[in-house]
């Protein structure tokens, strides 16, 4: 491996006209926070005298350069070289504004490269998801709903401290960004030596995501492949990346382990067990000489959650050993991948394209399904039909509310669904139901913590579902009603969340007096139980009153949704009693709704 370590300021690390660093398409978006972007500025400024700054280190495939512009990819560093540029960029934009063109111009130049006869690029080139954005920022031009939050709060925080700062006070710090802030530039002229000396970068401490450690891993190998292999490999990760727009990619990883192996993968264990599976099941792999360090090392203890027995077995070792003896080539793996991220991503964000599913499964995220999107993914992925998919949705749904309302184990959920990925695609749902049936909270347990869940500001999507399920029974279990999304209707807690403010007794009344004694200490009890949550749209403007509820009465009376516009005549009082009642009679209509698989 030959490396080329240059220390230079970002002067000299931007001043080459015949340089540009490339940001590729398999690079994850900008994604620097407000907190490191201040920093940043702490940093800067703090600097004194002739000190100076380390910026930290950068990756670059820069290969021979010839005559022109050459391009550097950058393998590690482009969200500290993008940060870079963006302050520099908005530093010339207030230069020029205020009259300073000399100045912002010897700025500009730092921006641009320049091949002779040929037209100025940008010094920095985003040929990532963040491409178009970064440019409209990058000309002034704002995008006024950005795609991604975090490259346009860099440019609103850079841009607000700057206009802040007095023109001395600017030249000031911009000399010292200039030229003595320092970066440890690292030339590699092979692409399996940059991604390898990523990867030895990574295991001396920088903290690093799992998704970036694979990417390396995969590209690194895919370098060692051959060029073509590599070229491949670079546009399926930049396919997957557009698939997993706004998804944690870390959790698509889990469960895609997950799905392939038919057991539970710990957040801790996805980087390994990624590069064992790999090793095990792409044919050019076997030809590497390290294949065998890549045995699976599984823990002796689940993490993150309850450790001991379970009720679900672990995979025996002939299905292993079956696993391990296929074998696909580096193409097939690659286009698996990619598949299974654009299906995780359609359950996900439940966007299928087929209504019914789509309806489902926006339920399940309601309910929080986060535990089986590998069982969904690997079940839909197999080719099950859409009818046999929104069946066992919705069982899925009746399983994962039982267990979350009765506070079951997380992990025996992630088990569970991990083993039913091995469930095929003709008729599952048979399969499906027996699998359920081992975990599924009875009746009386479902009944009582129903009545007595609290749910909880994170929780209250979960609630909403509930309500509108209820509603639906209201209407004489239409199907086809959908309640309005919740910029029209939203969770309305009857007994309001605070009571005890003054600002809560302006706008809802004085609750704590028609509450009666033991109000305050009993309020936290009752506050989020299903008896005391309905649907409302618009707002409710209660004048203070000894009788409050009287005066929501009113607006409930009015209101088109059944579960809202019969709480007046069933109640002609709501206290806590009411609330229990309320709590009850929903909790045994749970049961009937959410019946045993």
């Amino acid at each position: 491996m030959i490396i080329t370590p240059k220390s230079l300021t970002v002067t000299q690390l931007l001043s080459a006209e015949s340089e540009r660093y490339v940001v590729p398409a398999y690079q994850r978006r900008y994604s620097w926070h407000e907190k490191q972007l201040w920093e940043l500025i702490e940093d800067i400024s703090l600097l004194e005298g002739s000190s100076t700054h380390l910026l930290g280190s950068i990756v670059c495939l820069a290969g021979y350069h010839k005559a022109g512009i050459n391009e550097l990819e950058l393998v590690d560093g482009q969200q500290r070289l993008t940060t870079i540029c963006i302050l520099l960029q908005c530093i010339a934009d207030r230069l020029k504004h205020d009259g300073e063109t000399s100045s912002g111009e010897d700025v500009d130049r730092l921006l641009w490269a320049r091949a002779l006869g040929e037209l100025p690029v940008r010094k920095v080139l985003l040929d990532s998801l963040d491409a178009a954005q970064f440019e409209q920022h990058m000309t002034g031009n704002a995008p006024t709903e950005p795609d991604n939050r975090e490259l346009a709060t860099a440019f609103a925080t850079f841009r607000k401290w700057i206009s802040a700062k007095k023109l001395a006070d600017l030249g000031t710090f911009l000399y010292r960004l200039k030229n003595q802030c320092v970066v440890i530039r690292l030339d590699v002229s092979a692409a399996k030596d940059a991604f390898k000396l990523f990867e030895t970068i990574n295991n001396r401490g920088l903290k690093l995501s799992s998704a970036d450690i694979i990417k390396n891993f995969i590209l690194g190998n895919a370098a060692r492949f051959g060029t073509e292999p590599l070229t491949l490999a670079r546009g399926k990760w930049a396919d997957l990346l557009r698939h997993l727009d706004g998804i944690d990619i870390e959790s698509f990883f889990r469960h895609f382990l997950c799905a392939r192996l038919k057991r539970r993968i710990t957040i801790s264990y996805v980087v390994p067990t990624f590069k064992a599976v790999f090793m095990q099941e792409v044919t050019e792999a076997s030809k590497l000489p390290e294949r065998h360090w890549y045995a699976e090392d599984e823990p002796t203890h689940e993490e993150g959650g309850d450790e001991g027995n379970s009720s679900i077995e672990d995979v025996d070792e002939e299905e292993a050993a079956n696993h391990a003896n296929l074998t696909i080539s580096f193409t097939e793996f690659l286009e698996q991948l990619v598949e299974s991220s654009n299906i995780y991503s359609q359950i996900v964000h439940a966007n299928t394209g087929h209504s019914m599913i789509d309806r489902r499964l926006t339920n399940l995220r309601r309910i929080k399904f986060g535990q089986s999107h590998g069982f969904l993914m690997a079940l839909y992925a197999r080719g099950c039909t859409d009818r046999d998919f929104e069946n066992v949705l919705k069982v899925t749904e009746t399983f994962l509310l039982r267990r979350h309302i009765c506070r079951e184990r997380a992990n025996e959920n992630e088990t569970l669904f991990a083993r039913m990925c091995g469930i095929g695609k003709t008729n599952p749902l048979p399969e499906v139901i027996d699998a359920f049936r081992q975990l599924c909270p009875n009746d009386d347990k479902f009944r009582h913590e129903f009545a007595h869940f609290d749910f909880s500001a994170s929780l209250i999507e979960r609630a909403r579902y509930c309500l509108e399920q209820f509603e639906l029974v209201e209407h004489g279990g239409h199907s086809e009603l959908l309640v309005s999304g919740p910029d029209n209707v939203h969770v309305e807690h009857i007994i309001p969340i605070k009571i005890k403010t003054r600002k809560a007794k302006d706008e809802f009344g004085d609750w704590p007096s028609y509450l009666g004694d033991g109000a305050e200490t009993n309020h936290p009890h009752f506050v989020g139980r299903i008896g005391n949550l309905t649907l409302f749209a618009g707002l409710l403007n209660i004048a203070a009153s000894n009788n409050p509820y009287y005066r929501k009465k009113t607006a409930y009376d009015g209101s088109a949704l059944s579960i809202t516009k019969t709480l007046p005549t069933k109640f002609s009082e709501f206290r806590f009693e009411e609330v229990e009642r309320r709590s009850t009679d929903f909790a045994d209509l749970a049961v009937k709704l959410w019946r045993l698989p």
